[in-house]
């Protein structure tokens, strides 16, 4: 399949394109009310949308191909068990101790964190609301778009409908293989989508934790985007600092590898991953393989790297990156400037302020109206039906009179709400 023409803020023109305007917000879709059905060839509906057949598997659920029967449209639909979501969030509170910490966890999957209530909620969709929030407020190239949220009340599955990746993972890495790694030329092309995507996310305050190809796709047009925010974490303005690990083994930086580490810099996490991640362009494999756990740690910290012939720069890019120290090691803003990402100067990116769009911080509004009440909308509905029967005879102060019902069943419902947040949080 050739390429179509890049959209303006891939690195196709990013190198020279300057954006021009700013993005809009993105627009996300929630159905609470949806419907689950099954067609006569056996394959499993959701609303409009057609579940073709199986593409991913992940520790909640699964990933379909997804049709839209009304546009033909082709998405990738996640589908997650409530109850598993529920399971899981209830053991991560015993573990807590209570929902307490510095920081949102915001995911694909679920929701933890700052939506603690969520494992009191008769409302499944509550699992999610934290990351809907977020990823509403998300709108980049380089990051998979989340278009709509579906849940059907009658059944166990939540699913989550984003944009289809058509080309798959960046690459394949297996621990006892060597995959086919790809030219400088190109290598430097997807490091500097990657490096776009992950400087974004870090101008709007989330570490993305788990950098890695596997979660970086391709799209038709051989753009990548950055997936699975499953262990990403929102942190205080201005400090990245995080106590927790997170991430693929593999791909953690050093100071993640030690027992009881403290505070680590989320973003200097983030960098060394994009290094691994860049090693394994080059390579075609990890810079460190063991079947044991403590052994691939202990590597991690202390094992020579191995670079084998390679140019000066991208040798240069390598010890700078992937420094074992985080206070020395390479930062985005460095990054940028380095000899290797510009190709000694011949190339450019869109500037540092043109790329990020700095979101405003999630409050705790928009987490409890991430995701609003399908009575609500129902009561509109009936509302302006009410209306198109009897227009004639309705005056304008009836009409205010139903839509100020409406208005009054919504703030009843996220009074509801906002106390169960507050007694869980006592």
């Amino acid at each position: 399949m050739s390429a179509t023409p890049s959209p303006p803020d891939s690195p196709h023109s990013s190198t020279s394109t300057k954006r021009k305007s700013v993005r809009p917000p993105s627009i996300v879709v929630e159905t609470l009310g949806a419907t689950t059905s099954e067609t006569k060839e056996g394959l499993r509906k959701i609303n409009n949308y057609l579940l073709k057949k199986e593409i991913g598997r992940g520790a909640f659920g699964t990933v379909h191909l997804g049709i839209d029967e009304n546009t033909n449209t082709e998405y990738a639909i996640k589908e997650f068990s409530k109850s598993r979501m529920r399971k899981k969030e209830q053991m991560d509170l015993f573990r807590r101790g209570g929902p307490r910490g510095r920081g949102r966890v915001m995911g694909l999957g679920v929701g933890r964190g700052a939506v603690a209530a969520a494992a009191k909620s008769t409302n499944p969709l509550d699992l999610v609301r934290g990351e809907m929030a977020v990823l509403k407020k998300l709108n980049h190239p380089h990051i998979v778009r989340l278009f709509e949220v579906l849940d059907d009340p009658s059944g166990d599955s939540l699913y989550m409908v984003f944009e289809m990746m058509h080309k798959g993972v960046l690459m394949e890495i297996e621990v006892d293989e060597v995959a086919k790694p790809y030219s400088d030329d190109m290598a430097r092309r997807y490091f500097k989508e990657m490096m776009l995507g992950i400087e974004y996310l870090h101008a709007n305050d989330i570490v993305h934790r788990d950098i890695k190809p596997d979660n970086l796709l391709l799209s038709k047009d051989d753009v990548l985007k950055i997936v699975d925010f499953g262990v990403s974490e929102i942190f205080v303005k201005g400090n990245d600092r995080l106590k927790k690990s997170a991430g693929s083994p593999a791909f953690m930086a050093p100071e993640l590898c030690v027992a009881k580490h403290g505070e680590v810099s989320g973003k200097a996490t983030d960098l060394w991953s994009m290094g691994v991640t860049l090693y394994c362009m080059i390579f075609g494999k990890t810079p460190f393989v063991s079947g044991n756990l403590l052994e691939l740690y202990d590597m991690i910290k202390e094992a020579p790297i191995e670079y084998g012939s390679i140019s000066g720069n991208l040798l240069d890019l390598f010890h700078r990156i992937l420094d074992r120290n985080p206070d020395t090691r390479i930062t985005m803003r460095e990054l940028r400037n380095h000899a290797w990402i510009t190709n000694d100067g011949t190339e450019t990116m869109i500037s540092e302020e043109d790329n990020c769009d700095v979101v405003s911080e999630v409050t705790e509004e928009e987490m409890n109206n991430a995701i609003k009440s399908i009575a609500s909308i129902f009561a509109v509905i009936k509302a302006v039906s009410k209306f198109k029967r009897h227009s004639r005879s309705l005056s304008q102060q009836s009409l205010n009179k139903m839509m100020a019902d409406v208005k009054r069943e919504d703030a009843i419902k996220d009074e509801e709400l906002n106390a169960a947040t507050r007694n869980l949080n006592v």
